[in-house]
């Protein structure tokens, strides 16, 4: 019985590893608008903002914002497009979701947290920096 209750532990712990070792954390200390009718980007403003990637089996990104709300982005693309910028060449990471309010948008996310991560809607870009 001893054996089993050790053998049910080591498989929990690796089946709680896997699905945990894709699982990651971004923190940011600022935030930026991109306006579509002006082309221009906002100042930069203090907004703490921590994202989760991965954040459960269907690898949705969990968005803890800076008024403390939690919000949960839907990834709907299977796979993860990667690039690099044009200019910079900066490795980012790109997928699909759904926001909470059901709208379909882009999540950009760049290795370099200077650039951090952006939220890309047709008319609205939203960027989130560790500046």
């Amino acid at each position: 019985m001893k054996k089993i209750l050790i053998f049910i532990c080591f498989i929990l712990t690796i089946v709680t590893y896997s699905q945990s070792k894709d699982q990651f954390r971004v923190d940011y200390d600022k935030i930026s608008f991109f306006d579509s009718e002006t082309k221009k980007w906002s100042e930069w403003k203090d907004g703490y903002n921590t994202f989760v990637i991965n954040y459960n089996d269907n690898k949705d990104v969990a968005h803890f914002k800076a008024n403390g709300e939690k919000v949960i982005y839907r990834r709907i693309s299977d796979e993860i497009k990667e690039g690099y910028t044009p200019i910079g060449n900066e490795h980012y990471q790109i997928i699909t979701a759904l926001d909470e309010d059901g709208i379909t948008f882009t999540f950009q996310l760049f290795d370099n947290k200077e650039i951090g991560l952006k939220i890309i809607y047709n008319n609205l870009m939203i960027q989130f920096s560790k500046i």
